[in-house]
């Protein structure tokens, strides 16, 4: 028997029962069969790794195959098998003693590298993406002298020989796309994990010879990506309005258009822009479906700013997605992906469905409404685009462009995705860098995307349409609204659409000088049975808004607080109350003498409806989104006509250095940019409000934010051009951070840091976990069903600089808290645990924390006004 097959362990974490050992070569086949029945089941990675490639399918095959069967050759070298020294010395007795602590990815990479055959030189740069399958791109490195004997280095190369005999050389050089490495450094990441697992390959003593093991690696592999659920549906026939929403429903004319697409090649991109209430979402699946049927996807992944907003498309995606694909076959996956999905019940109910289920009648409405996700994609978000369907914020995609680990895996499963991005305008600069690459990176993988947004400026729209094509600037000037800008290879087309019924009005309104003019209009609306909102710039003026009003309504009018310091759980229960409330399903006895105090959290994609609403001025592109919770549904009678209420100061030209600061000396901090908000308080006044019916929205965006906006007061110059400086910045710092569309490589030391790199800019947070003590026990602050999930809903996220360490009661609560951290499974470094106790106030709870200097911070805590500090 070969020195290779019978000295060399390559897994060596047996289950209970199993061999205590799996042959290294045994291993390396099982990941090759897993990468071959990878590319029979979704045979569209093949198609576009050879094209890019210039290969025939074929040779692309083979050398996808080859390449995965010696992706762990490094573990030839003595510094890796001495990790297990018992099992080393039995295989090896006296065995070389490696002085080496490179990576046997690493290692890999420099016996590749060493190997004088011209026969595979053409594989160069798929053995490095090969030896990638940890994550990141392997570090270069020189000389093998102190990591492996020669008699280990003959091992290995025998072994490649032996390898290629059974798979087979690779042919000639060919020209290609150097950005599909992505996709390759993926592939082999995902065929890795699955020939790794010993549910699907047991360990097997090395009585096989190669060519008898390769048969049952690949018999086996065959029924491990059956089992896991990743064969792929076919898309539906046909898909309409009337397939998604029932036979009773009216397309909006963007609806129309999009109904009106036949099947599409690309890759295209689609920018859609219209507001609020014209069937983005459903004109969105329908286009989609069309570049489906074209073979440019097999699915798609629904990008969006927030965990709530993404929730809440889940909710509405689990009882339609499934029209999209054909009846009979593989069932597809929709999954959840964001920080947070754990705690959705919806998406954990799915987890591991798989049947699909008539509940009578015939074709899509025949289709149970009840959303499945396959176990294997569901266990890991770094799986999240292997379902056909997902739904979550836009950092889950942005990880795939940043020196994140395994980015090129979600690279290579997202290349087969329709990348739908919504509400692309509330995106910083950082994080429209973000997009940016992302969009060139899935545009070079033959991947197509929709962009959705209500108020994108000029200049954002041919930043994002340049990525598809050639385009000249000059020719993405449209001023129509609503607006289809589709740009592919042949250039951009633009198409004017007519407006949707409702989405456009002109709004009035109405300045209030403070905030207490403007809740005492709010209390009179109240008392008159109209419900409301206020939506305020920062949690500490929310708070203070919700204070005034609680003291100030009476009897008959109900106050409640709304923003992002409550712990998890709190916040749920607050945002499920908020859309019973003031939902388009809400009654008029449940909105009757209601009013919410708000932060941004009620801002954009929540589908809330308020007879009165009084905001914070903000800027325009935001104050635009607002205003959509106003009046929204139009089946409510006898309401006012809709105006909106703003505080803030009036636009004068004489408005100096404190215009904005002084009447709101926190929101400074969140909108530091005065000139932004003197210019929309100016074109409002000019206006006589949001003219979007009379008008259109550019006419409000552009003169605030476009190349040629309006000119502010001198006074607030210092202001507006250290905001333009930060932009600035966090675009540069964006354009350092994201990787670069060339091969897969480590890019100058881009994953050369330890430090994660972020999806989103900002001050750094720390997360809490909430528990009251009281009578010698310490439970958490949110109740559930497990321990597990009750520690999840109580946390909180604070910021970190503030928070050095918590501050236990007493000495008793100090070892319940040791206690319960060392409970938390698969926990290295746990969650801090803030204790409260009882306050001298009915339902607050006090706690205390140091900050970084040390110095003692009180905080209280209740489900009434969420976290607060105390003076």
């Amino acid at each position: 028997m070969p020195r290779y097959l019978a000295r060399y362990w390559g897994k060596a974490r047996p289950v209970e029962g199993a061999a205590p050992w799996h042959p290294l070569a045994y291993h390396s086949l099982d990941v090759a069969a897993a990468m071959g029945a990878l590319l029979d089941l979704r045979p569209r990675w093949l198609v576009a790794i050879a094209a890019a490639s210039d290969l025939p399918q074929p040779e692309a095959r083979r050398r996808l195959i080859l390449a995965a069967a010696l992706h762990d050759l490094g573990k030839f070298a003595e510094n890796f098998q001495q990790k297990v020294p018992a099992l080393q010395q039995e295989l090896m007795p006296g065995a070389f003693a490696a002085d080496d602590g490179r990576g046997h990815g690493e290692m890999g990479a420099v016996l590749w590298s060493e190997l004088n055959d011209r026969r595979f030189t053409v594989l160069r740069r798929w053995m490095a993406a090969s030896f990638a399958h940890h994550g990141a791109p392997v570090a270069e490195s020189a000389g093998t002298r102190n990591a492996i004997s020669s008699a280990a280095r003959a091992d290995a190369m025998a072994f490649i020989e032996a390898i290629a005999t059974l798979i087979g050389v690779p042919g000639e050089q060919r020209a290609g796309n150097l950005a599909e490495t992505w996709r390759v450094a993926g592939l082999m990441i995902l065929a890795d994990w699955i020939g790794s697992n010993q549910q699907w390959f047991a360990y097997e003593p090395s009585n096989h010879g190669l060519e008898a093991y390769w048969a049952l690696a690949q018999s086996r592999a065959k029924a491990a990506v059956s089992e896991a659920r990743l064969e792929e549906a076919a898309s539906a026939v046909h898909v309409d309005l009337t397939t998604l929403l029932g036979r009773d429903a009216l397309a909006s004319p963007l609806q129309a258009w999009a109904e009106g697409q036949g099947p599409a090649a690309g890759p295209l991109l689609y920018l859609i822009e219209d507001l609020t209430g014209s069937g983005k979402t459903e004109a969105a699946l329908i286009l989609a479906h069309r570049l489906m049927q074209a073979g440019m996807a097999e699915g798609l992944y629904w990008a969006l700013p927030s965990m709530a907003t993404a929730n809440g498309l889940h909710a509405r995606l689990d009882q339609v997605y499934r029209k999209l694909f054909a009846l009979d076959g593989a069932v597809p996956s929709l999954v959840l992906a964001h920080s947070a999905r754990d705690l959705n019940d919806g998406f954990q109910a799915s987890i591991g469905r798989g049947q699909i289920q008539s509940y009578g009648g015939e074709g899509a409405e025949a289709i149970s409404a009840e959303a499945a996700c396959a176990a294997f994609i569901a266990d890991d978000r770094r799986k999240t685009f292997l379902a056909q369907v997902g739904v979550g914020t836009l950092d889950q995609a942005l990880l795939a462009v940043l020196p994140s680990r395994h980015q090129s895996l979600r690279l290579a499963a997202l290349s087969r995705r329709v990348l739908v991005v919504d509400e692309a305008h509330s995106y910083d600069p950082y994080m429209a860098v973000g997009l940016e690459r992302l969009l060139k990176f899935h545009h070079a993988l033959g991947g197509s995307a929709i962009v959705l947004s209500a108020t994108l400026t000029l200049a954002q729209r041919e930043r994002l349409a340049a990525i598809y094509g050639t385009v000249q600037k000059a020719a993405a000037r449209s001023m129509a609204f609503p607006l289809v800008t589709q740009t592919g290879a042949t250039g951009p087309i633009e198409i004017p659409l007519d407006a949707a019924r409702g989405t456009r009005r002109d709004l009035p309104f109405r300045r209030f000088d403070s905030p207490e003019q403007a809740m005492t209009a709010l209390v009179e609306a109240a008392r008159g049975g109209a419900c409301g909102v206020y939506i305020r710039n920062t949690v500490k003026d929310a708070v203070a808004a919700f204070e005034h009003l609680r003291a100030a309504v009476g009897a008959g009018v109900t106050v409640e607080l709304f923003h992002a310091r409550f712990t998890l759980g709190d916040r749920m229960a607050r945002e499920s109350e908020a859309l019973a409330r003031f939902g388009r399903d809400s009654h008029p006895e449940e909105r009757r003498g209601r009013l919410l105090v708000a932060t941004q959290v009620v801002e954009q994609s929540l589908d809330l409806d308020f007879d009165y609403l009084v905001t914070d001025l903000c800027p325009m592109d935001l104050l635009i989104q607002r205003a959509g919770r106003l009046q929204r549904h139009g089946h409510r009678p006898s309401r006012p006509p809709p105006e909106l209420w703003i505080v803030g100061p009036d636009a004068t030209e004489d408005a100096g250095v404190d215009w904005y600061d002084v009447p709101f000396p926190y929101a400074r901090f969140v909108y530091p940019d005065a000139g932004q908000l003197w210019r929309t308080m100016r074109v409002l006044t000019d206006k006589g409000g949001l003219t979007l019916a009379s008008g259109s929205p550019r006419d409000l965006i552009e003169p605030v934010f476009g190349a040629k906006a309006v000119a502010h007061p001198p006074g607030l110059d210092d202001s507006a051009l250290r905001a333009e400086a930060k932009r600035q910045a966090e675009r540069a710092i964006g354009h350092l951070n994201v990787l670069k569309l060339d091969g897969f490589d480590r890019q100058a030391g881009a994953w050369d840091s330890d430090d994660k790199t972020p999806t989103r800019l900002g001050e750094e947070t720390r997360m809490l976990r909430l528990a009251r003590w009281a009578n010698g026990s310490l439970l958490p602050w949110c109740e559930a069903e497990t321990e597990g999930r009750a520690w999840r809903l109580s946390e909180i996220a604070v910021r970190a600089r503030r928070v050095a360490e918590t501050e236990a009661p007493d000495l008793a609560a100090a070892a319940a808290i040791k206690a319960a951290q060392q409970g938390w499974p698969g926990r290295f470094d746990p969650p801090p645990i803030l204790a409260l106790t009882p306050g001298a106030l009915p339902g607050v709870w006090e706690g205390a924390w140091k900050d970084a200097r040390g110095q003692r911070q009180a905080v209280r805590y209740s489900q009434a006004t969420g976290l607060e500090t105390m003076a």
